[in-house]
């Protein structure tokens, strides 16, 4: 069990974490909507990529699900997106809104907030390759366009770019046949560090090459002088159990709440 002075320094790490993210978000942001529960960040040039068009709500909000609801709609209506998207940064007001918002029938995702705790196994990342935007931009928009339409698989591969630049991000990749077979980024403030975008192409699995280039890319973050390296994991999905073995531990929780564009409900008769 955690004493109280290791649970004020977690707590401490995951404020980090979360500030960090919203601070990559602003500066990806293309405008800016102040609201009475949070801030909406607009990136009108990409309006298909979901996670660059939220409302951010803050810690203290106590509306419901439905009210929250449907300011998302106002901003994200008037602003000509397709898709609804709330996120709770606190996984008490998360918790709070989630029953509410599966009732409305938006997709409810719990985000695991992972640091890495200091010590983890010995992976071989000899093979890891740090590379430029240029060698992963077709890869993405390949590995996009399996699961979705040519403009949003285009518009989710530029989503890298914009990230990118302002995360001065840095990439590994782990090649497998002379092609990158595995892959993440780096993101960076020059004090945090943010592992994302992990990937292994499916006939290249069970390899390890995952582990290498999450490895690399934390050891990376440490050679630069990052006191600080995390990574978010869907709480629902399998990937977070290898972030544990490679010794990253979960320090808090965030929400994310969508309502894609199929998912709108109809208009009254």
């Amino acid at each position: 069990m955690a004493t109280g002075q290791e649970g004020g320094a977690a707590r401490h790490r995951l404020a980090r974490c979360v500030a960090f993210i919203r601070r990559l978000d602003a500066r990806c942001a293309e405008r800016t909507v102040p609201s009475p529960y949070g801030v909406a960040y607009f990136c009108y040039s990409l309006p298909l990529v979901w996670g660059l068009n939220a409302l951010a709500l803050d810690d203290g909000v106590r509306a419901s699900a439905a009210e929250l609801a449907d300011e998302a709609e106002r901003l994200q209506g008037e602003a000509g997106f397709l898709h609804r998207k709330v996120v709770a940064d606190s996984d008490k007001l998360g918790t709070r809104l989630a029953g509410g918002f599966r009732e409305l029938g938006w997709v409810v995702q719990p985000l695991l907030v992972m640091d890495f705790a200091g010590e983890g196994p010995t992976v071989p990342v000899a093979g890891v390759r740090e590379v430029d935007f240029a060698t992963l931009a077709p890869v993405w928009t390949e590995g996009a366009g399996f699961s979705m339409g040519a403009e949003e698989a285009a518009q989710v591969a530029d989503q890298r770019r914009v990230t990118g630049a302002a995360g001065s991000a840095r990439y590994f990749a782990a090649y497998r046949d002379e092609r990158v077979a595995s892959y993440c980024e780096l993101y960076s403030d020059g004090e945090i560090g943010q592992i994302e975008g992990v990937l292994t192409l499916p006939e290249y699995r069970g390899q390890g090459l995952a582990s290498a280039v999450v490895t690399k890319a934390r050891l990376e973050s440490e050679a630069a002088g990052h006191g600080l390296t995390f990574l978010l994991a869907e709480e629902n999905d399998w990937p977070k159990e290898l972030y544990r073995k490679l010794g990253f531990r979960t320090i808090g929780r965030m929400w994310d709440f969508l309502r894609r564009p199929s998912e709108a409900p109809e208009a009254p008769p």
